[in-house]
């Protein structure tokens, strides 16, 4: 009963915080950030152990002299929680979204005043190959792209085109969360997957069967440049599996299907998906010892 009061004092909250524009601070260790009132993240974490927790442990592996590029880097979250582990990479972060790239200009800020010499670059865009113009719709933290409606469209660019206009050192970590749509982020990409070879980290989220074929696709495309070291995790952080066998990861992913089908038992929703070629196995062999 109290568990429950509790719970439902904490939706009050956030519904009165929201409807009054009041933010959420989110404490790390050196500094905070401030998030949207109904920003998910606070609660997720602390009702699952491992949650958003797995890419802030990667980035204690990761080079001092490589980048690491976010996509979907919605109000800061992830970058704060990768700074606070590795302070001295290079981190890119990509948003489409007005709000949010409002919110992580501004942690960003914020975070400097910890430690002034981080080394961030911002860009508000879209990233796609195929899907060239989406509407962002959502809430709770979190936007998806919606293709169709041209009135509040968003036109999209590759991400190899994002990056000639940039200075990247090496590229080491290509970390993409943007709600169903990361295979074709992924497809705009070839130029920098096929060089760099950098560590893919991408949500596999689909409501739609081209969603699930496109991600198939990709995952087929990726084993053909080399990636063929693969963890899934599921939506609460845990590892599933590491196979090299890509089949598996199909597998999974018709389980979800078929809950999305509602001709199974709903218990995840989606998955994270970590690929790496050769160059990073042992890498990846300590991260998850040690995760």
């Amino acid at each position: 009963m109290f568990a429950k009061l509790k719970n439902g004092l904490r939706t009050c909250a956030r519904v009165a915080k929201r409807t009054f524009g009041i933010k959420t601070e989110y404490k790390y260790k050196n500094f905070s950030i401030f998030l949207p009132a109904d920003h998910m993240l606070p609660t997720n974490q602390r009702h699952h152990l491992k949650y958003d927790r797995f890419l802030p442990h990667l980035g204690k592996y990761i080079d001092h002299d490589g980048t690491v590029i976010d996509i979907g880097a919605n109000c800061g979250d992830t970058l704060a929680a990768m700074i606070e582990t590795n302070p001295h990479a290079t981190y890119i972060c990509i948003e489409p979204d007005d709000r949010f790239f409002a919110y992580l200009e501004a942690n960003i800020t914020r975070i400097k005043s910890y430690a002034g010499d981080i080394r961030v670059r911002t860009v508000k865009s879209l990233v796609g190959k195929n899907i060239s113009s989406a509407s962002l719709e959502g809430g709770r933290g979190t936007k998806h792209a919606v293709i169709g409606n041209e009135k509040s469209s968003h036109s999209s660019r590759s991400l190899d085109s994002i990056l000639a206009d940039l200075t990247c050192p090496r590229i080491r970590l290509l970390k993409t969360d943007v709600d169903g749509f990361d295979y074709d982020v992924l497809d705009s990409a070839e130029t920098l997957l096929s060089t760099h070879h950098p560590i893919v980290f991408f949500e596999c989220y689909f409501d739609f069967e081209y969603q699930k074929l496109g991600y198939e696709k990709t995952i087929r495309w990726l084993e053909s440049l080399g990636y063929l070291d693969w963890t899934v995790f599921d939506n609460f952080g845990e590892i599933i599996l590491r196979t090299k066998d890509i089949g598996q990861v199909v597998q999974l992913m018709n389980y979800v299907w078929k809950q999305n089908m509602k001709s199974a038992t709903r218990t995840i929703h989606y998955y994270d998906v970590l690929a790496t070629t050769h160059q990073d196995v042992a890498l990846i062999d300590r991260a998850l010892k040690d995760y």
